[in-house]
């Protein structure tokens, strides 16, 4: 099953309404779902499409480097498409700058606007400021947009001009408080706190919500009692949005302060509210919420609710909570009693072993279920002999769960039963499992790398029921000749997703097969493909396989600044030097929401003489006042030298500017290697800003949750 890819997907484009009028020759642009690149999409349109003329699209944009007047009168039709536009970069910016000013076409002016935002230029910024003025709303909208994408306090005062004209569009007008939020000035603040305290007049929409969110992003340019006094009055607020964003606020500030005013949300209607306002009070850890959850936890009747009661008394008072617990354990109905073990399992404490093994003979077959994964998750040798006596039971489901759960806590001493009980093939007569059952018994044996599993688990992965994810443990592991061939296989027949592992196991015959692929692919346009095949070129291939990737440059197809990327990526692995000049020079110019995307290609070179002449460049760049190229560059070393190169991110974390603390943030949360995370502990442990804290303390959360 051939994975979809994000360039695929279609998504909400261009800030709303930018399409109507740009018709179906403008390709939209939006940074997701993929974080780390543009989704690009041609909107439907018959007759657009066969008016527009790929010719004229080609001519327009091969003027727009060094003709600041081609875009404007271009038509939406004429308008080339964005992933053309946002590969000239900052060289295109004249062009959409007198777009902007003087292009009559409504839909045009609000894409040149969207492109100025994604590029990044910051020359852009007066034209801008300017344009807030246009007559149309939709325009004025996608130029506050970009305004937020290139964040300077110098549009504080234009965008509160804009804000306070009564006649503003309600849509115009929330966009406005986002990108003040986005600059982090204290104007800006103070614009922001205004709107939070004022109450809308009878008909008016209610913005404090955006106002608190705004507020939020630029929380380090207020003063710590400041920020928890306003986060107080929002939870004390009657606008369920308002509230909601405050909870989530008081998680990650923890200040005992806001006990007070989250205890009485437990019982709010809102049931979000409930819950993250019951988890944030386990985060901010005061014992003086004690009392009220150990009197709301046996009388919950929500099982998200009672388990993050759990979590908070858990940490306040584990005795309270466990005396506490008992009562729900012990309660008439069944599905207080399961949800009791659903919870006890998730605390993963050994106190909870008593209460489950009584739970191990409730009468409800379902609690005993929940019971027996509870213990399993505990992982206590204690549980052993209860949960061996339900191996043996006529209930399939409870069956299942007490053998997965002796699996978990003995691991590979018990591979044989979990193998023989729920993945070997059934004796005839017998009713055969079902593929469910085998499926999760061949993942569990995959994990501690039995070979009983490879049969299963390749056939599962080449008829599309397992992830390769879910294996890439197992095929590691396994050291049979005929796991990376049939690997190598389904790549061969589209599963891109493939590519790391293919790339891990070199399979005789990967690089031949890699490189007439990407011949293929390019040859025919198939730019996914041909990019997949490209990434494994590089990571297998030698002087010989150079030298045909060198001939395909000439390929149209290479036009697509993607597929270039890939191809410089792979040169530059297998020796081509002056690949390396171009791959820089497009960290240079490359489109500003385009730079994530290419740090993630470029930090998967390994070779050490590249990575070496690269990083003589990139610790340059790390150092320029361009903090767009200078996190991207950062970004690329994290991938190589987590220690030297995690400074310039933690800098960036603490940066005076939102848009580079969000940047840093989002680098950092990629980043994979387990010695990131041990960075990020020691720089909490070292770190006294409260704000920055905050941040570091939010991220490894962010880390731990994306595992």
């Amino acid at each position: 099953m051939k994975t979809r890819s994000p360039r695929r997907l279609l998504a909400a484009i261009l800030a709303a309404a930018l399409l109507p009028t740009l018709g179906a020759a403008v390709r939209a642009v939006a940074d997701e779902p993929e974080p780390d690149e543009p989704v690009v999409a041609r909107a439907a349109g018959k007759a657009g499409s066969k008016a527009a003329s790929a010719a004229t699209r080609q001519k327009v944009l091969a003027a727009m480097p060094g003709d600041a007047t081609a875009l404007i009168n271009v038509t939406g039709r004429e308008l080339p498409a964005s992933p053309d536009i946002l590969a000239l970069g900052r060289r295109g910016t004249p062009a959409l700058l007198r777009c902007l000013a003087d292009n009559a076409d409504e839909g045009v002016r609000r894409g040149c606007a969207a492109f100025l935002g994604y590029i990044g230029d910051r020359s852009a910024l007066p034209a801008l400021r300017a344009a807030l003025e246009d007559w149309e709303p939709s325009v004025r909208r996608s130029v506050v947009l970009a305004l937020e994408r290139i964040p300077d306090a110098g549009s504080v005062d234009a965008l509160a001009k804009l804000f306070a004209r009564k006649d503003e569009d309600a849509a115009v007008r929330a966009d406005v408080l986002r990108a003040l939020g986005a600059i982090g000035h204290k104007s800006a603040v103070a614009i922001l706190r205004k709107q939070l305290a004022r109450k809308p007049e009878a008909g008016e929409e209610d913005l404090r919500p955006e106002a608190f969110k705004a507020l939020w992003r630029s929380r380090h340019v207020m003063s710590r009692d400041t920020l928890i006094g306003d986060v107080a009055d929002a939870l004390d607020n009657r606008n369920d949005a308002l509230v909601l964003a405050a909870t989530f606020a008081a998680a990650e500030l923890r200040a005992p302060r806001l006990t007070d005013k989250l205890v009485p949300l437990m019982d709010h209607g809102n049931a979000e509210i409930r819950n993250k306002a019951v988890y944030a009070l386990g985060l901010i850890g005061d014992k003086t919420a004690e009392k009220a959850l150990l009197v709301k936890l046996p009388t919950v009747r929500d099982g998200r609710m009672l388990n993050n009661i759990a979590f908070a008394l858990e940490r306040l008072d584990r005795d309270g909570f466990y005396a506490s617990i008992r009562q729900v354990a012990a309660h008439k109905q069944a599905i207080i009693r399961l949800n009791a073990a659903f919870v006890l399992g998730d605390v993963r404490r050994p106190e909870g072993l008593p209460l489950l093994e009584t739970a191990l003979v409730d009468p409800s077959d379902l609690v005993k279920t929940n019971a027996a994964v509870a213990l399993g998750k505990i992982g206590d040798p204690r549980a052993l002999p209860s949960l061996e006596t339900l191996v043996t039971t006529q209930n399939p489901s409870l069956r299942e769960e007490a053998i997965h759960a002796i699996f978990a806590i003995e691991g590979k001493k018990r591979a044989d039963l979990l193998h023989d009980e729920l993945l070997a093939e059934r004796k005839p007569g017998v009713p055969p499992l079902k593929d469910a059952v085998r499926r999760r018994a061949a993942l569990a044996l995959g994990r501690i790398g039995d070979t009983r599993a490879r049969e299963y688990l390749l056939t599962c992965l080449e008829v599309g029921r397992c992830r390769p994810a879910q294996i890439d443990t197992y095929v590691h592991a396994d050291k049979d000749a005929s796991v990376g061939g049939r690997l190598l296989l389904d790549w061969t027949r589209g599963q891109e997703s493939l590519t790391a592992l293919v790339a891990d196991l070199r399979p005789a015959g990967a690089l031949p097969v890699a490189t007439s692929a990407a011949e293929s692919a390019v040859s025919r346009g198939l730019i996914d493909s041909a990019e997949s095949a490209l990434d494994l070129v590089g990571e297998l291939g030698d002087g010989p396989a150079r030298e045909r990737l060198d001939r395909l440059r000439a390929a149209p197809a290479m036009k697509d600044v993607w597929l270039e990327i890939h191809a410089q990526t792979a040169l530059a692995r297998l020796g081509e030097v002056p690949a390396e000049a171009q791959l820089l020079g497009r960290l240079d110019t490359l489109a500003a929401v385009w730079l994530p995307r290419l740090a993630g290609v470029v930090g998967r070179i390994k070779e050490k003489e590249v990575r070496d002449r690269l990083a003589v460049e990139l610790i340059k760049r790390e150092k320029g006042d361009d903090t767009g190229i200078a996190l991207a560059a950062a970004a690329i070393r994290l991938d190589w030298d987590p220690e030297g190169a995690i400074g310039r991110l933690l800098e960036a974390l603490a940066s005076p500017q939102v848009k580079d603390r969000d940047l840093a943030e989002r680098y950092l949360v990629r980043a994979r290697d387990p010695k990131v995370t041990w960075l990020l502990r020691r720089a909490l442990a070292r770190e006294d800003r409260a704000d920055v804290k905050d941040r570091l303390r939010s991220l490894l959360d962010r880390r731990r949750d994306e595992k």
